[in-house]
């Protein structure tokens, strides 16, 4: 195991500390103070507190892109991989606060857009292999892919806004499992749902 450097350090922390607690109000005392060390030691990697916020949403796009190239590039099926995906979702997202993107929508929308850009971008890219992988299996009804892309988009970009993870009894996850699975419903043929049913079966006995 590779020995995680003072820059990794701190960059591990604060990502943690600012997807679950938001990053407006905390300060690089806060951090510092949690972390044990000196504000002057986080400014030798980060040039500001703005700096170190681009560092973590950096971290967390090059998080997404890996594991969607690796489920991608697997000799899986696309049920499997769509199932997988939905998991890595789950896990990344579990502690993802409605505060973490309401801060990034109010106070950060040039980071907020970065993130609307890899989901119009690597993840359009993305379904739309699994989308013809899975009609080349027969587990995927032969829909205008274009269609559904905008369709799942636009889903996506509002259940996941903060207003409405704010004030609704769901969790971002939640959000995104209930609107996959919607989706998921409307667009695999019945041997896909079969296969669905069943690989979600394994999924949940498995983690």
């Amino acid at each position: 195991m590779p020995e995680v450097s003072e820059k990794e350090k701190i960059l591990y922390f604060t990502h943690a500390k600012f997807i679950t607690e938001g990053f407006y109000k905390t300060t690089m005392d806060e951090i510092a103070k949690d972390l044990q060390i000196s504000k002057k030691t986080i400014y030798k990697h980060f040039e500001s507190k703005e700096d170190l916020l681009s560092s973590v949403c950096d971290d967390r796009i090059r998080m997404i892109h890996k594991f969607m190239d690796d489920i991608v590039d697997s000799d899986e099926d696309s049920i499997t991989k769509f199932l997988r995906i939905l998991n890595k979702q789950k896990s990344m997202a579990m502690n993802c606060s409605a505060v973490w993107f309401r801060d990034l929508e109010i106070h950060a929308p040039d980071l907020r857009k970065r993130f609307d850009e890899v989901r119009t971008g690597k993840v359009t890219n993305t379904l739309i292999k699994l989308l013809n992988q899975g009609k080349k299996e027969k587990a995927i009804e032969n829909v205008p892919n274009d269609i559904l892309i905008t369709a799942i988009n636009g889903a996506i970009e509002s259940v996941t806004h903060a207003d409405f993870i704010l004030n609704s009894k769901y969790s971002f996850h939640d959000a995104m499992r209930i609107t996959a699975e919607i989706f998921f419903s409307g667009f695999l043929t019945p041997l896909g749902r079969e296969k669905y049913s069943h690989t979600k079966i394994l999924f949940e006995n498995t983690l």
